[in-house]
């Protein structure tokens, strides 16, 4: 597992330290699921231990824990502990595909395809708590200023609008992007055209079709995802 989170940065308020090392600890362990260093199944070391491995509190631990647990990442049972939850497998149909073979253009040709799609469904079956979840992420993101944690951000937040449309197959099949997200050629490409200000450019957009949601305007949520991933693609491809 990797190593000890950054402690290195002493925010004023220590609440929103507290904050932040929890976001770090949640986007550490996503990662190392979504890249399968944690299978389905693994049992997670014991909160004394995480919080020794990573130089955190018990209580960030716990934290970043319950909210893992509640993205459906891990489970928790008495007398058996944490573990990888089964269906953060790649989802039935994929196997056979070889994550690291998808290029990052073959990715966001699907995105493109795919995402700006759903707005219908967001609209029509998504909670209002579906849709606050949409506007955390963005809020969330707002206070990011590192590359971990502006991935961790725009992947909840893309992952929270296909949790919103409550379709078990659109879902499904959005494991098979976060798989390819993980892997290192499209993480090096993105790496290298995300800045400060580009980020916030994302989150501008990010904000517009949140906003959106929240009125129930599809056609504008779906207008604005698509402008927001062909944005991507040209910083990221040079289209």
């Amino acid at each position: 597992m990797d190593g000890p989170v950054d402690l290195g940065v002493q925010p004023a308020n220590r609440r929103a330290r507290a904050r932040r090392l929890v976001d770090q600890l949640c986007a550490l362990l996503e990662r190392q699921i979504g890249e399968g260093r944690l299978k389905p199944g693994d049992r997670l070391p014991a909160e004394r231990a995480l919080s020794a491995q990573f130089g955190a509190s018990r209580n960030v631990v716990r934290l970043a824990l319950g909210e893992l647990h509640k993205a459906g990442k891990i489970t928790r049972h008495v007398g058996r502990g944490t573990m990888v939850a089964a269906d953060t497998a790649p989802p039935r149909g994929v196997e056979g595909l070889k994550l690291a073979d998808v290029s990052p253009a073959e990715l966001l040709e699907f995105r493109l395809a795919f995402e700006p799609g759903l707005a219908d469904a967001i609209v029509q079956h998504g909670s209002d708590i579906d849709l606050q979840k949409i506007v955390d992420c963005v809020e969330r993101g707002d206070a990011a200023t590192r590359w971990e944690d502006w991935e961790h951000w725009d992947r909840a937040f893309h992952q929270s609008l296909v949790a919103a449309t409550r379709n078990k197959l659109a879902i499904a099949i959005y494991g098979a992007v976060i798989g390819v997200r993980h892997k290192t050629p499209w993480l090096k490409v993105k790496q290298g055209s995300t800045d400060p200000v580009k980020w916030r450019r994302y989150q501008d957009e990010h904000r517009r079709i949140a906003e959106a949601l929240l009125a129930r305007d599809a056609p504008a949520a779906a207008q604005a995802i698509r402008a927001h991933l062909l944005r991507v693609r040209a910083k990221m491809l040079g289209h």
